[in-house]
């Protein structure tokens, strides 16, 4: 009956016959305030048997713990939907998971996230709260989100991915891209994660805008056209497994045969699979020229270029707050050394963050794009983050994809 002290690697299942559906569930006991287990032991856990919802506990035990899971396991389609007790970085971790399988494509369609926030970032349950206009401050936050994930009746909205392409790797992403200042408030604040939580952010900012840096590189961009953005409907998490609505699904890949994503995702090529999932045409791989015509360039010192896929990156104000769910943009920013008018301004600007009103600010640029590749010309210095999760490179090419995962969000 989980009633033990869990630990990292800890591994539970409970099962009724009355049940209305069935979780996998990830906790991330070392995100945020290390409250992940403690919430779920005594605010998730009551819900779910009182609900009769069936659930899988799986305590990660360390990064890619639980990609690996996803990657592997061969009954994720008799899950009504996998719930996430942690931060953005173990949802990064599990949607990433989806895409070395060979019935990615599908499951996305069908298979739901849920998200308890337990973390110091939870930019992705609270860009889907500021769409519904729920709380965004705890603790009505937190209890709006248990509400949802253990509801009978509640319901999960497509939210688009966007694909990122380094020289060596492809991800699946939802959130954000950060190189400089931003990229560096988040990672370098990272140590006070277990006694500040959410305001180590604060703290990184104020320590970074006196000890201002800045970047030598190149920024290329195709902007966004004008394009109809049509809303996804959302659909009910219980009543049938993912199995179940497989079944019924139309959701076939365009100029995609059912047989060809069928065949094991070690005979194809990751980036062959994100490359024909664009939006658009004609963008070209991260190792080949950028075309003449249709992209803008910069080459310039910045102090900061941040991308957002969705309004929030926090709960605490929008970064973007023109951003939606399904929109088929990127919305770009950047700030150059040569606009920046003094250090103060700067601070100005992450203080106005909370209300939105940092948009003002003349500095900031901002642009709609479909796609953008960033490119530091200092190798080594400075940081790229994708989702709040540093990747370890030194360029990036990201692109609207016709990929789109399901959130539960509304009842």
């Amino acid at each position: 009956m989980l009633s033990h002290c869990f630990s990292q690697g800890d591994w539970e299942k409970r099962e009724m016959s009355d049940s209305i559906g069935r979780l996998l569930i990830f906790v991330n006991p070392n995100s945020g305030y290390m409250k992940g287990v403690k919430t779920f032991k005594e605010k998730v856990e009551p819900e779910l048997r009182k609900k009769r919802i069936d659930f899988e506990l799986i305590i990660t035990d360390g990064a890619d713990h639980a990609k690996n899971i996803v990657e592997t396991r061969d009954d994720l389609a008799e899950f009504n939907a996998i719930l996430i007790l942690s931060g953005d970085g173990l949802v990064f971790e599990v949607l990433n998971g989806f895409f070395n399988r060979p019935d990615h494509w599908e499951l996305l369609h069908v298979l739901p996230i849920g998200i308890v926030p337990s973390g110091s970032g939870n930019g992705l349950l609270s860009s889907v709260f500021a769409s519904r206009k729920f709380p965004l401050k705890n603790p009505a936050f937190m209890n709006k989100a248990i509400d949802l994930v253990t509801s009978a009746t509640c319901l999960a909205q497509p939210v688009n991915l966007i694909h990122a392409q380094t020289r060596d790797a492809n991800y699946a992403a939802f959130l954000s891209v950060g190189w400089g200042l931003m990229a560096d408030i988040d990672v370098e604040s990272e140590r006070w994660r277990k006694s500040l939580g959410s305001n180590r952010f604060v703290v990184g900012a104020l320590i970074r805008c006196c000890n201002l840096r800045t970047y030598r590189g190149r920024l290329s961009y195709r902007e966004h056209t004008l394009s109809d953005d049509s809303a996804h409907s959302p659909f009910a998490v219980f009543g049938r497994t993912a199995a179940e609505k497989l079944r019924d699904c139309t959701c076939n890949k365009p100029g995609t045969s059912r047989r060809n994503r069928s065949e094991p995702a070690t005979n194809r090529r990751n980036e062959d699979i994100w490359l024909t999932a664009h939006s658009i045409e004609g963008i070209p791989p991260i190792d080949e020229k950028i075309p003449d015509e249709g992209w803008t360039v910069i080459e310039d010192e910045f102090v900061g270029v941040y991308a957002m896929a969705a309004s929030h990156i926090a709960n605490d104000g929008p970064m973007q707050p023109r951003a939606m769910l399904d929109d088929e943009r990127i919305y770009l920013s950047f700030i150059r050394k040569r606009d920046l008018p003094s250090r103060a301004s700067l601070i100005k600007m992450l203080i106005a963050l909370e209300k939105g009103n940092h948009l003002k600010m003349d500095f900031l640029k901002w642009v709609d794009v479909s796609s953008f590749r960033l490119e530091s010309l200092t190798p080594g210095k400075g940081r790229i983050v994708l989702d709040g999760e540093t990747i370890g490179a030194d360029s990036i090419q990201v692109t609207v994809s016709n990929y789109r995962t399901a959130i539960i969000s509304d009842l």
